[in-house]
């Protein structure tokens, strides 16, 4: 599992940046405009707070001198645009804070005033200095890699870099009691953000521009409801996969063995107030192996002796159910692998949503409710992938299936109900004779031609 679950980690646990251009502006507009958080760092020494403040201010420029000499005069990538964007952001408000602290600026109260949370603050050190030792990792195989493989690692290491300004938001808010623009709750979408507004519109934390009425070249024409100007559709739709429903959809070939690999992330859970993680549900397949992921914003912690966490799903109206996943590597998640996940992704596959609530520990609970909107791409996709299919069979559907397969000429054996390489080699032989993808799995498309079921 551990082969599996580091990669997704490494993927999957990090903030989904706010639209590059919307941010931008919001940092320029606050250049002199500051929260005074009435009760921040009270009780430390003003020489104290002033030199960390220096400190950290220092380390920001410093990073964004860097940026910009790397990026130079030509365009960015909406990764780097995002993490310029962040890092500056950071730094015109830690300078105004300075100023406040200093009474050298005029302070206007444009945000509710944060209590800083050191607990917090100490959990989010802790990822950040995780995120530092992923973009070692990632730097150190973009110089060792070539064509292909060196791109895909660049991308990590921009991935990774805005993970970190992300955290970074997220712990300054903590230590310091900054309050970035948009991790504030918007009373007005609140409740509908808790329960899941009714029109389908679950995890929009942001309101549109009014200005900004016709849906983006990218948006899914099947579910108009869906407001697709969310920052992870257009970073999507600018890396080139494809959009379906709450579904992102990415093909490639696995590093590993140069197998299909698919992944797939729901983002109808989306926040993008959120700057310290992501919630996503993920289908994936990679190197031969199925995989449903539940990532989850915040650091969590697991039973230790078996890396692992409880928790309950509950499939649209069915009955909750209590299960037990493996944790992801960095404690940002958990799910289901192999045999397990292909069993998952079956049983969701018509569902309308589900509620997933994962169990640290020491108890502490966090929940999210996903719109499956769009699915059956995404599914499907994985499914051919790894080579499983997504229909529920039972022995004597496969004995069935097995004597199509031979009465259509392509020899599966004698009919025994059970799916071993035989039978594989005689569909593949069947899906190749009809153009369809050559899985070896009984899949829907293969089950239609055959006639099963009619």
């Amino acid at each position: 599992m551990t082969q599996t679950a580091a990669p997704l980690a490494r993927l999957f646990a990090r903030p989904a940046p706010s639209r590059p251009s919307r941010l931008r502006g919001l940092g320029l507009c606050l250049a002199l405009v500051w929260p005074l958080p009435a009760l921040a760092e009270t009780d430390r020494p003003a020489a104290d707070l002033a030199a960390d403040l220096i400190a950290e201010l220092s380390q920001l420029e410093a990073e964004l001198t860097q940026l910009e000499t790397d990026l130079g005069d030509g365009t960015p990538t909406p990764l780097e645009a995002a993490l310029r964007d962040a890092l500056r952001l950071s730094k015109t408000l830690l300078r105004n804070r300075q100023l406040a602290e200093a009474g050298a600026a005029t302070v206007e109260i444009t945000e509710p005033a944060l209590t800083p949370d050191p607990a917090r603050a100490d959990r989010l050190m802790v990822e950040m200095a995780r995120a530092r030792a992923r973009i070692a990792t990632a730097e150190r195989e973009m110089r060792e890699a070539d064509g292909l493989l060196a791109s895909m690692a660049q991308k990590r290491v921009e991935t990774e870099r805005l993970t970190l300004a992300g955290l970074r938001m997220g712990w300054l808010s903590a230590k310091y009691g900054i309050s970035f623009p948009g991790l504030a709750p918007d009373p007005t979408t609140a409740a509908a953000l808790e329960t899941g507004a009714p029109d389908g519109t679950r995890g929009r934390a942001e309101t549109p521009d009014p200005a900004d009425t016709d849906p983006p070249i990218w948006a899914d024409p099947e579910h108009p409801e869906i407001d697709y100007r969310l920052a992870p559709f257009e970073l999507a739709h600018a890396s080139g996969h494809e959009i379906s429903g709450w579904w992102t959809i990415e093909a490639s070939r696995a590093t590993g063995d140069d197998s299909p690999q698919v992944t797939a992330i729901n983002y109808s859970a989306y926040d993008p107030r959120n700057l310290t993680g992501l919630t996503a549900l993920v289908v994936r397949c990679s190197e031969g192996e199925a995989a449903l992921i539940y990532v989850q914003d915040d650091y969590l912690v697991p039973d230790l002796r078996r890396n692992s966490f409880d928790v309950t799903l509950r499939i649209g109206n069915q009955a909750a159910r209590s299960l037990r996943w493996s944790g992801l590597t960095t404690n940002k998640g958990a799910g289901v692998f192999g045999d397990e996940a292909e069993e998952m992704i079956r049983a969701i596959y018509d569902a309308g949503e589900v509620f997933l609530r994962i169990i640290e520990r020491n108890g502490r609970s966090h929940d999210a409710i996903f719109s499956l909107a769009g699915q059956t791409p995404a599914f499907e996709a994985v499914a051919n992938a790894c080579g499983f299919t997504t229909v529920v069979l039972s022995s004597d559907d496969y004995h069935q299936i097995q004597r199509l397969l031979n009465k259509a000429g392509f020899n599966a054996g004698t009919p025994d109900g059970q799916w071993g390489p035989g039978s594989r080699r005689a569909m593949r032989a069947f899906q190749a004779d009809k153009s369809l993808p050559q899985t070896g799995a009984p899949d829907r498309a293969s089950l239609d031609a055959l006639g099963f079921g009619g």
